[in-house]
């Protein structure tokens, strides 16, 4: 049987961890504006602090000094003890920045702001918190929030939430890290992984964020060994290059699913190019997932089902699946499932097959979905179960179980957790109340989710599947991917913006990248040194760096084969644009690309490339990846397209020049690299030849820099 990958988290460095250890540990806590008032907010905290059995010293601060239950008081600050490791705000938003000296004064550098009436509220509320944010930085205090419920630490016995235990469950201790933006999400995950009897190691909803954020709380998790799968919630991001740097190597090592809020919102979309108007703000985020590993799912629902699933820390070494039911029906359904998941139902071997029919009842089909049906037994379940997987063939496990029959029930648990390998993938599906919950609660406390549907199964399978796989291609045989150095990008510094085609033209020119001879005609009488020097057929441009698409204003004639033609041409388009215009080569048909490039304003440069042409609009083919990228990143960039497809040569034609194609992008991304003037490219069309390329258009939007 396949060796299951196991996470851990050794090439983090324990300072990470260390980091956020006193908003999660905290031995003395401060709880200031905490009163014995009923409803007071300090006193929820408290009160929540106290049901979960936290064991460490409590202290309120508050001007009426009245102690209550295990919480003594003081009435300032200044009368605290000195060695208070965290100070949690529940004062109102105009009181908060008042707290920043005094906790200094008194050694107090973490602190957690629940209150609200900060930027959520408005322009006034805005001024506060940058005041706030100000204030913390001048003094060195860490901040969880403002306006957040804060951490919670399953092992600690610690939460800083004003919510009532009698509302919300607290799960117990387990090997989930959780990251929310949003305090009433992480609430609902808390509790309904509660419900199911999952385990939780730590979570932090941290609000606003002027100060700890998503980043700072992932090396966290990713440097503790308790922590085997984390799951995120967010709506916007703090720091896009940091986020996806600390992504793409925490998910190399541990699972990160993330739920993201607010993908429908469009981003602002420059004009300038068609690179940028195609880059969209989900599209982005859905680039970061693929590009670091990250697992994006939909929903609530399905992040407490994958956390579920990955909760154990093990993943499918391969997408071959063993699936075992008590209904044949349900087989069928299990397999249509897997199978549009990428996975793989194998037949197990004749042989196996033979010796089980001769050990079990003549209608029971072991070809995979195994169909044991209404009549199979606990005992012929196990058997069949341990004798497949004896094989070596399968790389998880799917059972799904149906109630209703009496020889398949609640005590099947005990003896299949006797044969089943303990490192192996295995994911249960169990119907009806009188299978689900003992099921649910045997092999939940063993790693191994059980789920109420077949459905929700397969889907867990195939998560565990995709995730295996791209494990697998981030860490390809033959060791890591190296960057190449690009091609040099030379006489940048001399462009000036703004920048119309034949500038850039000119500058791709002086790269020896191939663009199409071209001359400005300014008088009839240039038109013989065209027709000389480049000949018929030629093209008409009106040029400016304020024509951005030309095609739709009629600035651009095709196909002119003779000087009459061309002279009148000219003229026309001339007295819409006086002196703009230029001929060029027409240059034989090929395979029309676009490669482009636009500044994402939370992650930085996003390169685009696809189909090319007047309709790219309408093509849609275009794939997107964040720079700087390595050259198999390129590749696979390039091969997810319809384009890649035909540039590897179909139906007989020959194979276009990717080399150069390739060799044309990465100094493109070398001159984005040195020059941060660079708002957007948009190189469309290039086209592409079994043995070279030409650029017929570009365009670059540059930023002038004070």
């Amino acid at each position: 049987m396949n060796e299951t990958t196991t996470l851990n988290a050794e090439c983090f460095p324990i300072s990470n961890f260390l980091v956020l250890e006193q908003f999660f540990a905290p031995k003395k806590v401060a709880v200031i504006g905490a009163s014995s008032k009923p409803g007071n907010l300090g006193k929820r905290i408290v009160d929540s602090l106290i049901a979960q059995g936290y064991e460490g010293q409590l202290i309120a601060v508050h001007p009426d000094g009245v102690s209550w239950a295990s919480c003594s008081s003081v009435r300032s600050i200044g009368e605290l003890p000195d060695d208070i490791d965290l100070a949690i705000s529940a004062v109102s938003a105009e009181r908060v920045e008042q707290l920043i000296e005094p906790l200094a004064d008194h050694g107090i550098y973490h602190l957690i702001v629940v209150s609200g009436g900060f930027s959520e509220t408005g322009p006034e509320g805005e001024i506060l918190q940058n005041s706030l944010k100000k204030t913390a930085s001048h003094f060195g205090m860490r901040i969880i929030g403002p306006n957040c419920l804060g951490t919670f630490s399953s092992p600690d016995k610690f939460n800083s939430f004003f919510l009532s235990l009698d509302d919300i469950c607290l799960p117990a201790p387990g090997s989930i890290a959780i990251i929310s933006q949003s305090g009433a999400f992480m609430s609902a995950i808390l509790d309904q992984l509660a419900n199911r009897g999952i385990g939780v190691h730590r979570a932090i909803n941290f609000g606003n964020r002027i100060d700890i954020g998503e980043c700072e709380a992932l090396e966290a998790f990713a440097s503790d060994p308790q922590v085997k799968v984390i799951g995120v919630y967010l709506e916007g991001i703090q720091d896009g290059p940091r986020f996806f740097e600390t992504v793409r190597q925490i998910a190399a090592v541990k699972p990160i699913v993330i739920c993201k809020g607010g993908k429908g919102v469009q981003g602002s979309q420059a004009i300038q190019a068609h690179s940028a108007s195609l880059a969209g703000e989900y599209p982005v985020f859905q680039v970061v997932c693929r590009q670091t590993g990250m697992i994006e799912v939909n929903g609530l629902s399905e992040l407490i089902n994958a956390l579920q699933a990955l909760q154990s820390g093990f993943i499918s070494q391969g997408n071959r699946v063993l699936v075992v039911s008590n209904g044949g029906g349900m087989g069928v359904l299990l397999t249509d499932l897997l199978e549009a998941g990428n996975c793989d139902v194998v037949e197990p071997p004749l042989q196996i097959q033979e010796e089980l029919k001769h050990m079990m009842p003549g209608y029971f089909s072991f070809r995979n979905p195994v169909d044991l049906t209404g009549s199979g037994t606990n005992e012929q379940c196990v058997l069949t179960i341990d004798k497949i997987l004896q094989t070596g063939l399968y790389d998880c496990l799917l059972l799904v179980v149906l109630a209703g029959t009496e020889g398949v029930n609640a005590d099947i648990a005990k003896q299949l957790r006797e044969v089943l390998p303990v490192d192996f993938p295995v994911v249960l599906g169990a119907y009806g109340r009188k299978l689900f919950p003992p099921l649910s609660r045997v092999f939940v406390k063993e790693g191994i989710p059980v789920f109420p549907t077949g459905e929700e199964a397969a889907w867990a399978v195939n998560l565990l599947a995709k995730l295996g796989k791209k494990r697998v291609e981030k860490n390809p045989v033959g060791g890591e991917k190296v960057p190449h150095l690009a091609p040099a990008c030379n006489g940048w510094e001399q462009l000036s913006p703004p920048l119309d085609e034949m500038q850039t033209k000119q500058f791709l020119k002086e790269n020896n990248i191939p663009v199409p001879a071209g001359y400005r005609l300014v008088r009839p009488e240039d038109m013989d040194q065209v027709i000389e020097e480049v000949g018929f057929p030629l093209v008409l441009k009106a040029v400016g760096s304020d024509l951005l698409h030309k095609t739709e204003l009629g600035g651009v004639e095709f196909d002119l084969k003779d000087k009459w033609e061309l002279e009148r041409t000219w003229k026309i388009m001339n007295q819409t644009w006086p002196g703009q215009i230029w001929a060029e080569e027409q240059m034989p048909p090929g395979l029309d690309l676009m490669v482009g490039m636009c500044r994402d304003e939370m992650f930085g440069p996003l390169f685009l490339f696809g189909t090319g042409g007047s309709f790219v609009e309408i093509y849609k083919d275009i794939d997107r990846i964040l720079l700087p990228a390595m050259d198999e990143e390129i590749l696979e960039s390039i091969m997810r397209t319809n384009a890649g497809h035909i540039i590897q040569g179909i139906r007989g034609q020959p194979p276009l020049a990717l080399g150069k194609l390739i060799e044309f992008i990465k100094w493109m991304t070398k001159w984005i690299d040195v020059d941060s003037r660079l708002v957007s490219l948009d190189f469309n069309p290039v086209r592409l030849y079994p043995n070279s390329l030409v650029v017929l258009d570009a365009k670059a939007n540059m930023k002038l820099l004070n």
